[in-house]
């Protein structure tokens, strides 16, 4: 039943952005408005899917480890979003702005590199997958803090002097990572 709510709760913000979009009040730059909510939105989801091995280690409780996949999934599900709305709301589906932002703007680069590192660990989430690959899976899938560093760089470049949303997620997964140092060398 958690499950389900967590599903449906992972919605929610999608169902947000479209209430505002319909509603109208989304906006003077509604393009913008959309392509940076659903970057946040997938970067929130990111952070709690990293979360959930560090609440385990510290509650002791191993069913945080069951929203770990669904978390990084509906994360995956965002950052697509983003980036589809990027080339068709923001860019028009005119690749020629396409090419020229991924090429003259590094943060557009640093987050495309991050979705593409995302693609492998979301087509190889499930149970069967995870057996076949043993330990190989855990290897792929420890990208996931690279791609966690890829989106702070993401995100710290198009800031445009508010740094404080930034400095509140680097702080998050500083945490994160020391949390995890700290229980992995116990």
């Amino acid at each position: 039943m958690l499950r389900i709510f967590v599903h449906v709760g992972s919605l929610l913000p999608l169902a947000w952005l479209s209430y505002l979009v319909f509603s109208g009040h989304i906006g003077a730059d509604p393009a913008e408005k959309i392509v940076r909510e659903l970057g946040l939105y997938g970067a929130c989801f990111l952070w709690g899917s990293l979360a959930m091995t560090p609440l385990r280690l510290l509650t002791g409780k191993p069913q945080w480890i069951a929203y770990r996949r669904a978390l990084g999934l509906w994360a995956f599900a965002y950052l697509s979003l983003h980036l589809l709305a990027f080339v068709v709301i923001w860019a028009g589906l005119d690749w020629g702005i396409v090419v020229e932002e991924v090429t003259k703007r590094p943060y557009v680069y640093i987050g495309l590199l991050g979705w593409l590192l995302l693609v492998p660990l979301a087509f190889t989430s499930t149970r069967a997958t995870r057996r076949r690959l043993g330990r190989r899976w855990l290897t792929l899938h420890k990208l996931v803090y690279l791609v966690a560093v890829l989106g702070l760089i993401h995100m710290a470049w198009i800031a445009k002097l508010d740094y404080l949303q930034v400095l509140v997620f680097a702080l998050i997964l500083s945490l994160l990572f020391i949390c995890r140092r700290i229980f992995k060398s116990k």
